[in-house]
């Protein structure tokens, strides 16, 4: 077989020309890969924007608290770009200039600067005023550069944009470029998208923060209404006041002081933690305790509000130390324009009060006046009602006392005569008997003194029944109580002896003071509720006798340890007794006596306990007098 031969097989000729190494031209891209890399670039910068922004909305998904979605905000950022610093400046709704509320990256220095000079240097407050026209821009000749980086050598830009939300400036988020860097018109525009994310959840947050609250507030007043409709008892009101302002204004003490005078405000009630000084039914002098915002609360009927007692020279610095009040709302209590006293709230801790708070415990100060206000009509009509019932009860008492005094009156004149010509009769029927011997005269004497007997016992009850229509006879004069208590002790004491009683005399509360009384008609009350509480201590025992001055009225107590009386039995009742040759009259006297003096008498006992007699009078003597009265 012949082989052909062709040219591939053929060795290659090289020549001179071709030995020499060739350089060939690179070829220029064409403007059709330029714009395929420069949109490919582009979408890989969205798709990375896109990712950040998914990012950003995972992490603030869910969040209600303004300090958490601004750190995730800068977190999500900074991660996701690459970079080392962000920091976030809100408007302080306090004074509407801008703080450090948030930060990444930022060195200590800074921090320490702006806590002690605030922004001071700073391009910030003039895009957060002005807006910039609500765009993103670059930022190259910050004042506070490198300070601002933690780690930086030489300043770098930075991008201010303006966190704006419906027409206005909250705030400016601020990202630092990479050094010798500034950030391109399209990553402007995306850390704008960031802003105004960040402006809506801060905004979304806020609003939904503020509606639970709303919400609360509301719920918190519904049970406070309910409350205070359900019972007109200060004491309740108050409680509800209380237990609603700790509720929803999150303080840690509240306490109300009742009264119209500072010299002279009540403790009505405390609520919270323990108050270092105050106790209920404690009184206060606020000009002596130098509580010069309370008085001038209470006498301008004006609130006043202390966010830090410290940094306010209105405030006694002293007082506020010892009541642990670094902050609080003063509040008056004012119905009809009169002063009712004082709605106190406090925090140990300085505390920056929202206008909803305050305008939250105005409203709660408003309706515990006028539950206060209420609650003291429904008392005085109660007690008026109260006392025209008792005046009511008094004048048929006293009506049905003069008809049995009256009658009383005659009938001891006509049993008397009788009585006295048998007692007579009974003495010379003694001296007929004389001669007759022992045995007969015995027997007729022993019969005598039954009848004698009798007789007496016939005369007392008499005696009783004309000191009953007598005992409206008041002749009034100043008296001590002590004096007439401590002179019945001394002629009850032989008897109390006799019967194996001892007598104690004993004194309570404040003093009391000299009263216009009838002293005999007093002390006829005071022996005759001793001798009954003697004669109640059939096997011995004790009775005390006290008196004092408690809540502006003079008290009498008489106190013995003996049987007790029978449940349900009324001893004041005419003929009502638990003694064997009791009339009944005896206790229905002293009622008497007690009642034409303007005070009260009440027994209170159970079997087997003792008995206590209280009897209540007046300090000032009641206007209307009964007859005889002395001027």
């Amino acid at each position: 077989m012949i082989r052909r031969t062709v040219a591939k097989d053929l060795p290659k000729k090289t020549t001179r020309t071709q030995r020499r190494p060739t350089t060939r031209k690179q070829k220029r891209p064409s403007p059709r890969d330029t714009e395929l890399r420069r949109l490919q670039a582009a979408v890989a910068m969205r798709e990375r924007e896109l990712a950040i922004l998914a990012d950003i909305t995972r992490r603030l998904h869910g969040q209600e608290e303004v300090q958490v979605i601004l750190d995730q905000t800068l977190d999500g950022l900074v991660d996701g770009l690459g970079l080392d610093t962000a920091w976030i400046l809100l408007e302080d709704p306090k004074d509407g200039g801008l703080r450090l509320a948030a930060h990444r990256g930022v060195s200590p220095a800074y921090l320490d600067t702006v806590a002690r000079n605030g922004l001071d240097r700073c391009l910030c407050p003039e895009v957060f005023s002005s807006g910039h026209r609500a765009m993103a821009r670059n930022t190259t000749d910050c004042p506070r550069m490198p300070t601002i980086g933690a780690g930086l050598e030489q300043p770098v830009a930075h991008a201010c944009v303006p966190l704006a939300f419906n027409g206005k400036s909250h705030g400016v988020l601020n990202v630092a470029a990479p050094p010798g860097q500034v950030f391109a018109d399209e990553q402007l525009r995306f850390l704008d998208t960031v802003g105004r994310q960040v402006c809506l959840a801060v905004e979304g947050a806020r609003h939904l923060k503020a509606q639970r609250r709303r919400d609360q507030e509301a719920r918190a007043l519904a049970a406070l209404n309910k409350g205070i409709g359900e019972s007109l008892e200060p004491e309740a009101v108050l409680e509800a006041v209380g237990r609603t302002a700790l509720e929803v204004l999150r303080v840690d003490r509240i306490h109300i002081l009742l009264g119209s005078d500072a010299r002279r405000l009540t403790v009505a009630h405390l609520a919270g933690l323990p108050h270092p000084e105050l106790s209920k039914g404690q009184t206060l002098d606020l000009t002596a305790l130098g509580g010069s915002l309370h008085r001038r609360a209470l006498e301008e009927q004006r609130w006043f509000v202390v966010e830090d007692e410290a940094r306010d020279d209105r405030v006694n610095k002293d007082l506020a130390r010892r009541w642990a009040g670094t902050s609080g709302v003063i509040l008056p209590l004012v119905a009809r324009g009169v002063s009712l006293g004082l709605l106190v709230i406090t925090s140990a801790a300085p505390k920056a009060w929202r206008e909803d708070q305050v305008e939250l415990a105005e409203a709660l100060a408003s309706q515990a006046s006028v539950a206060l206000e209420n609650a003291r009509l429904y008392d005085k009509a109660r007690r008026a009602y109260r006392e025209l019932n008792e005046a009511q009860a008094r004048i048929i008492h006293n009506e049905k006392m003069a008809v049995v005094g009256t009658f009383a009156s005659g009938l001891a004149h006509e049993v008397r005569n009788p009585l006295n010509s048998i007692a007579l009769q009974l003495s010379i029927l003694e001296r007929r008997v004389a001669p007759l011997p022992s045995g007969v005269a015995g027997e007729i004497r022993e019969l005598v003194g039954v009848i004698r007997q009798e007789v007496r016992r016939l005369d007392n009850l008499v005696g009783d029944f004309l000191q009953f229509s007598r005992s409206n006879r008041i002749q009034y004069r100043p008296a001590s109580l002590d004096a007439l208590l401590d002179e019945v002790m001394r002629l009850l004491r032989p008897e109390a002896r006799a019967a194996g009683v001892a007598l104690r005399r004993q004194r309570f509360g404040a003093p009391v003071p000299d009263l216009r009384v009838d002293p005999e008609k007093i002390k006829q009350v005071a022996i005759n509720l001793v001798q009954n509480a003697i004669e109640a201590l059939h096997e011995g025992g004790e009775v005390a006798v006290e008196s004092g001055l408690v809540d502006g009225q003079a008290l009498m107590r008489i106190r013995d340890d003996g049987p007790g009386l029978p449940e349900g039995l009324d001893v004041f009742q005419l003929f009502v007794t638990t003694k064997a040759e009791g009339t009944g009259l005896g206790l229905s006297i002293a009622q008497q006596i007690v009642l034409e003096h303007g005070g009260e008498i009440a027994a209170d006992s159970e079997p087997g306990q003792g008995t206590t007699i209280t009897v209540g009078l007046p300090v000032e003597r009641p206007e209307t007098s009964a007859a005889g009265e002395e001027p």
